[in-house]
């Protein structure tokens, strides 16, 4: 999971149209099987988001908008996360601070 800690900004930040900089609010889960489910939960248990990844061998990677399963922004603090694919399962935790 990259980047660990995510520094996040102020929502109302504009987009960078531009190739450098900040650019779009994403955490990245890379190196992944072909086919996983990953679950993202907060440190009470509760879960947050569920993304499914389907891809090719040769794409590894997942990107989260950092926003729950009703569209809302993620607040600030320590998450955990499993990966569960055919191949096993995969556990570890990541910060969204300010």
């Amino acid at each position: 999971v990259y980047p660990n800690p995510y520094v996040s900004t102020n929502v109302q930040e504009p987009s960078n149209p531009f190739n450098e900089g900040r650019g779009e609010r994403r955490i990245t889960f890379n190196h992944l099987p072909d086919r996983c489910t990953i679950r993202i939960y907060t440190l009470r248990g509760d879960l947050v988001e569920t993304l499914e990844h389907n891809a090719g061998i040769d794409d590894g990677t997942e990107n989260w908008d950092l926003r729950n399963r009703d569209g809302l922004n993620v607040a600030y603090g320590v998450y955990l996360y499993h990966v569960d694919s055919p191949y096993g399962e995969k556990t570890g935790r990541f910060a969204v601070i300010k």
